[in-house]
């Protein structure tokens, strides 16, 4: 069985490197400028804070690995399309997808931790936040030094890789339980 920290590491790795670097790749692919391409990254927050006031109500009927396969779907088709767009108006769009799929998934992502903690919440939390921590630190630091070496736009193929191995997992480590 994998280890479902692991499943915490890559969505926020993934989480983590597209907030920090699509600016970048924003002003790589749109042809922006470094401030305007700054200033867009708002619509990756509203979408952050849609999903998080609004997501429990539309996802409370599912039971919590639907509810994570959909918003990681939901991060992969929006940062599939921001990738390939060339256009500001649709990646701006693609971004507020993406920070709904990304909205909620450290919570519902600990939730899945805890409940394959056998009755030690406290260890799983732990094992949560440690495996954010590194993944904070590591993600975009990783894409800074791929984006130098193959530039922003190769070197983002790490998030939707990073994307479809917390599928995977959601997938081959099924949590069993009936709703979050």
């Amino acid at each position: 069985m994998i280890d479902t920290d692991v499943f915490i590491f890559v969505v926020i790795s993934s989480e983590f490197a597209t907030s920090f670097w699509a600016a970048a790749l924003l002003k790589d692919r749109v042809g922006s400028t470094a401030a305007i391409s700054t200033v867009a990254i708002v619509a990756l927050g509203t979408g952050m804070g849609i999903g998080r006031w609004f997501g429990g109500l539309v996802l409370k009927n599912f039971k919590l690995d639907n509810q994570l396969l959909g918003i990681v779907s939901l991060q992969f088709f929006g940062f599939t399309a921001f990738w390939l767009s060339h256009s500001m108006i649709i990646s701006l769009i693609c971004l507020f997808v993406i920070g709904l799929g990304i909205s909620m998934q450290f919570a519902l992502s600990a939730i899945r931790l805890v409940g394959f903690s056998d009755n030690r919440p406290d260890l799983a939390v732990g094992k949560a936040s440690l495996a954010a921590g590194i993944a904070i630190a590591g993600a975009p630091f990783l894409l800074g030094f791929l984006g130098d070496n193959f530039g922003i736009s190769r070197a983002y193929i790490m998030v939707p890789i990073l994307i479809a191995i917390a599928f995977v997992i959601i997938l081959l480590t099924p949590s069993h339980s009936e709703k979050a």
